[in-house]
């Protein structure tokens, strides 16, 4: 197959997918978080983000201190800096996140609070329900056959990335 012909299936496969999800409507699931916001916070809650260090008052006041974890988040996640830092605003403020003191008095570290892994929990709990139901008529022999098909995407282009 032609690689312009694939990347044609890829892309219209990408807006099949996206369309059945809802992952264009303006929140996730009916949630207040769009998909960035809530893989910030699945990536806040898979790994707590260590910070430069004790931050000063000026810096915590204007939550300067984010800067490292959002640069560091934003390279791994492939977001802009910028973008990220409001994202991570957005969730102190919201109380969803934390500075706190890091691991036997290391730096401090940025994580979820209670209330952000309520917030993280309910978003699962929701995605769960969602993509059981849309493969609920599935049999087992097609559910095995779209398990290996995902699986065997995930490994043809993640060779493809190398």
């Amino acid at each position: 197959m032609p690689h312009e012909a694939l990347v044609y299936e890829i892309r219209r496969f990408n807006r099949f997918y996206t369309g059945l999800v809802g992952l264009l409507d303006e929140t996730l699931i009916q949630s207040p978080f769009t998909l960035t916001e809530a893989r910030v916070l699945f990536e806040l809650a898979r790994r707590p983000r260590p910070t430069s260090g004790e931050p000063g008052f000026l810096a915590r006041m204007f939550h300067l201190d984010l800067a490292p974890v959002a640069s560091e988040l934003a390279g791994e996640l492939r977001l802009a800096p910028a973008y990220l830092m409001r994202v991570l605003r957005k969730f102190t403020a919201m109380g969803l996140a934390e500075m706190r003191a890091g691991p036997e008095g290391g730096p401090l570290v940025l994580s979820l609070t209670v209330r952000g892994k309520a917030a993280l929990a309910a978003l699962e709990v929701a995605t769960n329900r969602d993509l059981a139901r849309l493969i609920a008529k599935l049999s087992d022999d097609e559910t095995l056959a779209l398990s290996d098909a995902l699986n065997r995407v995930t490994r043809l282009l993640e060779t493809a990335r190398m």
